[in-house]
């Protein structure tokens, strides 16, 4: 007598083992990939629907059939209750798993709107202060001009010493150049950048490659 055909599928695929040759290590088993809770209740009614048309066929096979046929039955059976059991078991982790998914997602989100909120206020007090900056910027030029005319005065100056007399003082602190005090002075007209809003080639104040037009530029001499 033949058993009744059910559908009775197995979680875990394993590749077969092929041998490739004596420095080959065989095929590892692929792990199966994770299933969400909606695919895990629906493996279970599928084992419930095999377990209950398993049983229903018992007494026929009881009747009709041999020992072997009722033993091979019977261990079809306990493999769809051991199915349930174990998608009962995943199916619990998975709803777990998903609802921690979901729970960390939504802090993430939130993390990033607050985020995003602070952010969009700090552009606009960023874009106020920029405006402040062009104006503090263009009122360090007159300073800076008169540092720079005084030091090319002093540097014309020591060029050309009277006889006797010691060099003239840079006014402003001598730089130092990775750390080392005795190194050319550099006054700080021609170290100070000032670039306009908008581009990194236009200068309020400092050292340009070539002037343009409707621009305030102080070249270093």
């Amino acid at each position: 007598m033949s058993l009744p055909t059910v559908n009775v599928r197995e979680a875990n695929t394993l590749h077969s083992i092929v041998s490739l040759g004596s420095n080959r290590l065989p095929a590892q088993p692929m792990r199966p990939a994770p299933r969400t809770s909606v695919e895990i209740a629906a493996d279970r009614d599928a084992a419930v629907s095999d377990r209950e048309a398993l049983e229903a066929a018992r007494p026929d096979v009881l009747l009709r059939g041999t020992a072997d046929e009722v033993a091979a039955l019977d261990h079809r059976v306990a493999v769809a209750k051991i199915r349930i059991d174990q998608a009962d078991v995943q199916h619990a982790a998975a709803v777990t798993a998903e609802a921690k998914a979901k729970a960390d997602h939504e802090a993430e989100q939130k993390r990033r709107k607050e985020l995003h909120r602070k952010a969009m206020k700090a552009s606009a007090e960023v874009a106020k202060l920029a405006d402040e900056y062009v104006t503090e910027a263009h009122r360090l030029v007159p300073l800076l001009t008169k540092i720079r005319e005084g030091a090319a005065l002093i540097a014309a100056a020591n060029y050309a010493l009277p006889d006797g007399a010691e060099p003239v003082p840079p006014g402003e602190p001598r730089c130092s150049w990775n750390g080392k005090a005795d190194q050319p002075h550099s006054t700080i007209a021609s170290r100070v950048k000032l670039p306009a809003l908008g581009t990194d080639t236009v200068f309020i104040w400092g050292e340009v490659a070539a002037p343009l037009p409707h621009r305030i530029v102080h070249e270093m001499l």
